[in-house]
């Protein structure tokens, strides 16, 4: 599943070209609920949430679930996107483990 951003607003620092397509990653889907991965899908595709928010809101979802230990629904998900929209320095700490070993990385 894709969405295609065409976004046309002068001034947005973080500009998708026109036809850009945005697929949510396996790791994405995996920490992310159904109805967050909609929620994603609507942001995008209605630019109602500027795209270098909900990216951020993505990262910051993944983490926070890494965390939990389970996905993050839509509810939670919206709360991100407010707090980024709030303060755009809004970051969720990893724990120092994530920082040295991250799940991309395969130990031997």
């Amino acid at each position: 599943m894709y969405t295609t951003i065409n976004s046309t607003r002068q001034g947005d620092r973080a500009a998708t070209p026109s036809g850009f397509k945005r697929v949510l990653h396996d790791t994405e889907r995996r920490y992310l609920a159904t109805d967050a991965q909609a929620v994603i899908y609507r942001y995008f595709l209605t630019e109602e949430v500027p795209f270098e928010v909900v990216e951020r809101a993505i990262l910051e979802a993944v983490s926070l679930a890494r965390l939990k230990h389970s996905a993050i629904d839509a509810g939670l998900f919206d709360c991100l996107v407010d707090a980024l929209l709030d303060d755009r320095s809004f970051e969720i700490q990893e724990t120092a483990s994530e920082r040295l070993y991250p799940s991309s990385c395969a130990l031997c």
